[in-house]
C-alpha cells in the first residue's frame, strides 16, 4: 500500500545477514544446485529486510501508522474518479481506502440504517450535501473541502442560446434527471432564482416554468430517464439536454463523430461541485484525518491530473475549459426554491388502502358511498403521470383473513407499466370497480391497516419518489382486537426515519370519518387528512390534495 525509497538500505541488509555474500554461498567448490540455492536464499533474506527497514523507516518518519480501511460512498458521476484519487491518497498515507458509488438520493437511508454506513460521502453539490445533513442531523462540521466542479451545460445537436436558465427550462422537450438523485436537475432552479433576484422574472413566472419542466420529465420513458439515454438521446435528435461539462466531455471522448454542442445562459451557469462529507457514525476524527489525506491528493498536482484527464475541473474551477461565470444564490432562497421543484417534480409512489366495510354501500346523495369513491379513485389515476407508482389494497375486519385487516388487490407498478395487454392504470380503475362491488361487508379495520402499510413503505422506499401510504375511509377503526390509537401513534413515530421519509395521507368520505384521530395519525407522519362530510365532494378529494401540493410548492402565491 505504501511505497517509500530509502538510503543505507544496501548497508543495513549486508548487516543484517551476518556479512553473507554469493561468494560466501558459492565458496568451497559447490554444485551448481547449491549455488542456486544460495542465491534464492540470500534473495529472499534481501527481500525481508528490505520490507522489514520500509517499514522501520515509514514509523520513523510518520510515527504509528495505523488509519486502518475507510469506506467512501461517492456520488456515480465521479466514483471512478475517486477510486483513481483514493489510490493516491493511500499510498501517500496510512489509509485504505475503498470506494463504492452510491447515487445521492440513496445516501440519506444509507446514513440512518445503521449498516455499512460510509465513513465518507463525496456528494455531487453543496446543497445537497447541505440539506442530507439537516435531514439526517449530522452536524454542520460535516461538510469538507470540493474535490472538484464541473458546470452544468446545455447540450443540443442546434447552435441555441439564451440570457438565462428560465429561457433553458421554457426549450421545448427539455430533458433532465430525476432531481432526487442527481443535483444537475436542480441546476436550472438555482439559474432561475438568479434571474428572479435581478428582477429578470417574477416569482409566478418561475413556477410556471417549473410547473413545465417538471411536466416534461415526468414523461419520460425508464430507458429514457438515464443520464447516457439523455445525451444519446440529445446527440440523435435536436432535443435539449441540462448535463455537466464533464459529462459532456466523456460522451464526447466515447462517442467520435457527436454532433453535440454545449452552451450556457449569457448570465451564467451553475457550479456543480463535489464535496467531501465526514458520515461516519463513530471515530469521526479519524474519519476527518483520512477526508483531509482524500482531499490532499485531490489538491496536489497529480491529483489535479487525474481530475482533468476525467473532464473534471479543479476544486478552484480551473482545469479544463475557458473560465465561466458562477450564479450563487441564498441559502434559505434556495432550499425554499428546491423544496417547491421537488413537490412538483418527484413522482408519486404510493399504496391506495380503500375501506370495503359494509358501510360503503350506504346512500350518498343519489349514489353511494362506494360509488362516488370509486369516481374519485379512478379521476385520481388520471391525475399520476405515468411515472407514478401505484397500487391498491383493500380493507375491513379480517379481509386479509382471520386477525389480518387487509388484502393487496393491486399489486404496485408504474402506471404506464404493461400487465397483459392493459396497462397498469387500467388495471387499478378494473380492481377498484371489483372492490367497490364485490368485496364490500363487515367492520372496518383501520388501525392495523395503517400500521402494516406505513411499514410496508418504509420497507420499500424509493428515494427517486414522493413515498405515502394513502387511506380512504367512512368511519372510524371498528376492529376491538386490533392495535389502540395511542400504540399506533407510538409505533408510528419509532419506524418514522428521517432517511426514508413517508407521509400518511388520509381521505374521510362521510360525516362518520374519525377525522380527529386521522389529523394525529397524519401529523405524526408529516402528511394531511382531507374529509368531504358533503357527499357531492367526494369526486374532488384528490383534487383537493393535489392543490395543496401545489400551494405547499408556492402556486397560490
Amino acid at each position: 500500500m505504501v511505497r517509500h525509497s530509502s538510503s543505507g538500505r544496501r548497508e543495513r541488509s549486508a548487516a543484517a545477514t551476518g556479512g553473507f555474500s554469493l561468494d560466501d554461498l558459492g565458496a568451497g567448490g559447490g554444485t551448481r544446485r547449491r549455488s542456486r540455492t544460495g542465491m534464492w536464499l540470500l534473495t529472499a533474506l534481501l527481500l525481508v529486510v528490505l520490507l522489514v527497514s520500509g517499514v522501520i523507516l515509514w514509523r520513523g518518519i510518520h510515527g504509528s501508522c495505523s488509519g486502518g480501511a475507510v469506506k467512501v460512498a461517492a456520488d456515480p458521476t465521479i466514483a471512478d474518479t475517486v477510486k483513481s484519487l483514493a489510490k493516491k491518497a493511500s499510498a501517500d498515507s496510512c489509509y485504505d481506502f475503498t470506494v463504492d458509488a452510491v447515487a445521492g438520493g440513496a445516501i440519506p437511508s444509507l446514513l440512518t440504517s445503521g449498516k455499512n454506513v460510509p465513513d465518507l460521502w463525496v456528494a455531487d453539490s453543496s446543497q445537497r450535501a447541505r440539506r442530507v445533513i439537516a435531514q439526517v442531523r449530522l452536524g454542520s462540521d460535516a461538510v469538507r473541502k470540493s474535490l472538484a466542479t464541473s458546470p452544468a451545460v446545455v447540450v443540443s445537436t442546434r447552435s441555441i442560446t439564451f440570457d438565462t436558465w428560465i429561457d433553458v427550462m421554457k426549450l421545448v422537450n427539455l430533458r433532465i434527471g430525476n432531481p432526487a438523485s442527481p443535483s444537475l436537475a436542480d441546476a436550472p432552479i438555482i439559474g432561475a432564482l438568479d434571474a428572479a433576484a435581478s428582477g429578470k422574472v417574477n416569482g409566478r413566472a418561475l413556477l410556471t416554468a417549473m410547473a413545465e419542466m417538471a411536466a416534461q420529465r415526468n414523461n419520460a420513458t425508464p430507458l429514457d430517464d438515464t443520464e447516457d439515454a439523455r445525451l444519446e438521446l440529445a446527440n440523435s435528435s435536436t432535443v435539449p439536454v441540462v448535463t455537466s461539462e464533464q459529462q459532456y466531455l466523456q460522451f464526447l471522448r466515447n462517442n467520435a463523430g457527436s454532433r453535440l454542442l454545449a452552451t450556457t445562459p449569457a448570465a451564467g451557469t451553475v457550479s456543480v461541485d463535489y464535496p467531501l462529507v465526514v458520515t461516519a457514525g463513530d471515530k469521526r476524527d479519524r474519519a476527518a484525518k483520512a477526508a483531509d489525506a482524500l482531499t490532499k491528493a485531490a489538491h496536489s498536482g497529480s491529483g489535479q491530473d487525474i481530475l482533468n484527464n476525467n473532464g473534471f475541473r479543479n476544486a478552484d474551477g480551473s482545469g479544463v475549459g475557458e473560465a465561466i461565470k458562477t450564479l450563487t444564490v441564498d441559502p434559505a432562497k434556495l432550499d425554499a426554491a428546491l423544496d417547491q421543484w421537488h413537490d412538483l417534480s418527484l413522482p408519486t409512489r404510493t399504496i391506495m388502502a380503500i375501506d370495503t366495510s359494509g358501510s360503503m354501500t350506504a346512500p350518498a346523495g343519489m349514489s353511494t358511498r362506494a360509488a362516488l369513491l370509486t369516481e374519485a379513485v379512478s379521476n385520481a389515476f388520471s391525475l399520476i403521470p405515468r411515472n407514478g407508482v401505484v397500487g391498491v389494497w383493500i380493507f375491513g375486519i379480517d379481509k386479509g383473513g382471520f386477525g389480518i385487516d387487509f388484502k393487496e388487490k393491486v399489486p404496485s407498478r408504474r402506471l404506464d407499466a404493461k400487465v397483459g395487454n392493459q396497462t397498469q392504470r387500467e388495471v387499478l380503475n378494473t380492481g377498484v370497480r371489483q372492490a367497490m362491488t364485490t368485496d364490500l361487508g363487515g367492520g372496518t379495520g383501520l388501525y392495523d391497516t395503517i400500521l402494516a402499510g406505513y411499514k410496508k413503505m418504509v420497507e420499500t422506499y424509493d428515494p427517486n419518489y414522493s413515498n405515502t401510504f394513502t387511506v380512504l375511509t367512512d368511519g372510524r377503526n371498528e376492529d376491538s382486537a386490533s392495535i389502540g390509537l395511542d400504540e399506533l401513534l407510538r409505533q408510528l413515530k419509532a419506524l418514522s426515519d428521517p432517511g426514508r421519509p413517508v407521509r400518511v395521507m388520509a381521505m374521510g368520505i362521510s360525516e362518520d370519518t374519525d377525522a380527529a384521530s386521522l389529523t394525529k395519525i397524519t401529523d405524526v407522519t408529516g402528511g394531511a387528512t382531507f374529509v368531504a362530510t358533503d357527499p357531492t365532494k367526494i369526486r374532488t378529494l384528490f383534487e383537493d390534495a393535489a392543490r395543496t401540493r401545489l400551494a405547499s410548492a408556492g402556486g397560490t402565491r
